[in-house]
């Protein structure tokens, strides 16, 4: 790889720098990227139905269901509209194709953030290492293959970062008016978004006191940020319509129901725990010495003034994801550092360009990107290791048809019809009038396979759910599955400590085939007093 000279940026006190989108090497070299990462994440999608939260999301996109039914900061109505417009396209069964939208906008991702990257740089090396570092980092790899939310996040997040960029080129308001509808949209599709928040204020203060902005376009850019995010304030106001409580409705707007609120707003957490987390999290994602030259990028982007902008927008947004993430107290904390791994790929770029000569010759310059990608090695090599030597990394729960190394550590997903078999087989074996239940792991996707599949629909599925499965289904209650368990149709697809209290509680598990007929509770027999 060449890195071909390029117009030397002009000081226009921490603008952007002066790339020509129109030049032809720049724009091959984001077309050859985002195919690329097509191709990449083509490969390596999964099949079809996917086990935990990407059910959700097979589902609801099926039914186009906006709202969802686990509350407002969790519908993504951006996301489940974008998604169900992209599976119209007849790319192969249903669940596929929505596990393929998230590897176009992963593919789009990347050719924004290698336009980014070369702007910002001014070196085609630097830039692709940066883009190869992101394409195969762990999380972002993962949710590019299969149904999540988090890629089209991405996606908003780096064309806000483009778009800012040319409004400190050009010095045109309509760029940083397109980047707050940009983030209005973005918070329609994750809450995320919302994390901008604080550099974007820092941006506008200082425009205004630039002159860059006036006072009227200081105002016009939250009003964009409503504009944009009218999938969401729509669904508020359907709420409102149907007469909930204003004050109620706007704070599960913002951080959820009195049970998730706690946790977004708390403050109490263990710091060593959390620092030890965050560490392995992005050492997960990075595992390469090119890391090191993060803190690096950011110095560089901080000293040269026309990259400034890069380091006070980027370091801010970093920083307050970093803050958020650290101190959220969830079981998929790793995934909400998204941000904070999306700006650790572009300081490294930056950091790789600062030292001209890890690029200055051909050997050097593919040694760079031989280790931006060896990740994708690592994550190869790494299950077969660690079972060998039964090194544990905190996934103890072993389900039919998943290695658990390979589907944890293994970003990749192609050939994986785990899901899709195992709950097929379920629901053979409770078939044809017979009730199952599961925990949330196992039960998103076995409604998928039941309704959309249209695999034995005469099964009755136990609710509540993080969907509303068609009927028939079963409330959770001892009363309700009594019928089933009577007719020794009740079946539970997972062990009892996975499942709710009362479960175990009321019923032994029977082992049959790969799940579990549930039985009356055999009575204990009485103590006798020995004489």
């Amino acid at each position: 790889m060449k890195d071909f000279p390029s117009r030397q940026p002009v000081d226009v006190s921490a603008a952007g720098t002066t790339e020509t989108i129109g030049n032809t090497a720049h724009r091959i070299f984001i077309i050859a990227v985002c195919l690329g990462g097509l191709v990449l994440y083509g490969l390596t999608c999964a099949p079809g139905v996917v086990w935990q939260d990407s059910g959700i999301f097979q589902y609801r996109v099926w039914r186009g269901d906006l709202e969802g039914v686990i509350g407002l900061p969790l519908a993504h109505p951006w996301y489940i509209l974008l998604a169900r417009l992209f599976a119209f396209l007849p790319l192969g069964e249903f669940a596929y194709r929505v596990n393929l939208f998230s590897a176009v906008c992963g593919a789009m991702t990347l050719a924004l953030a290698a336009h980014l990257l070369r702007s910002l740089t001014g070196q085609y090396t630097a830039a692709a290492c940066g883009v190869i570092l992101l394409g195969v980092s762990h999380t972002f790899w993962t949710h590019s293959v299969v149904a999540e939310v988090y890629t089209l996040y991405a996606l908003c997040l780096v064309a806000e970062l483009c778009l800012v960029e040319r409004f400190l080129t050009k010095r045109r308001f309509g760029w940083l008016l397109a980047a707050a509808i940009v983030n209005g949209l973005d918070l329609s599709n994750h809450l995320m978004a919302i994390l901008h928040w604080p550099a974007y204020l820092g941006l506008m203060i200082w425009a205004v006191r630039t002159k860059r902005l006036n006072l009227a376009q200081f105002f016009m850019l939250p009003a964009a940020v409503l504009l944009g995010s009218t999938p969401y304030l729509w669904l508020i106001c359907r709420r409102l319509y149907a007469g909930a409580a204003l004050v109620e409705t706007l704070r599960e707007a913002l951080v959820g129901p009195p049970h998730r609120a706690d946790i977004v707003l708390t403050h109490s957490f263990p710091f060593a725990r959390q620092t030890i987390r965050a560490a392995q999290y992005f050492l997960l994602n990075f595992p390469t010495p090119l890391l090191l030259l993060a803190p690096v990028g950011l110095w560089a982007a901080w000293r040269c003034t026309t990259q400034r902008w890069f380091a006070l927008v980027g370091g801010a947004m970093f920083a307050v994801g970093f803050v958020f993430a650290y101190r959220y107290l969830v079981p998929d904390q790793y995934v909400f550092y998204f941000p904070c791994y999306i700006l650790t790929a572009c300081f490294v770029a930056i950091g790789i360009a600062r030292f001209r000569g890890l690029t200055s010759g051909a050997s050097r310059r593919w040694t760079c990107i031989a280790l931006a990608a060896m990740p994708a090695l690592i994550y190869e090599i790494a299950p077969p290791l660690l079972r060998a030597r039964n090194i544990t990394f905190g996934v103890s729960r072993e389900l039919h048809y998943r290695d658990t190394y390979a589907y944890f550590l293994r970003p990749r997903k192609n050939g994986d019809d785990g899901a899709g078999r195992f709950l097929r087989e379920a629901l053979e074996l409770a078939a044809p009038d017979g009730a199952v239940m599961a925990d949330s792991t196992i039960l998103n996707p076995l409604i998928y396979v039941r309704d959309v599949e249209g695999v034995h629909t005469g099964v009755a599925i136990g609710v509540p759910a993080n969907v509303a499965p068609l009927p028939p289904v079963v409330l959770a209650t001892p009363e309700d599955w009594r019928p089933f368990v009577e007719r020794g149709k009740a079946f539970a697809l997972t062990e009892a400590r996975f499942m709710s209290k009362w479960v175990g509680e009321n019923y032994d598990f029977e082992p049959v085939g790969k799940i579990y007929l549930l039985r009356e509770k055999r009575a204990s027999p009485p103590e006798h007093d020995t004489p």
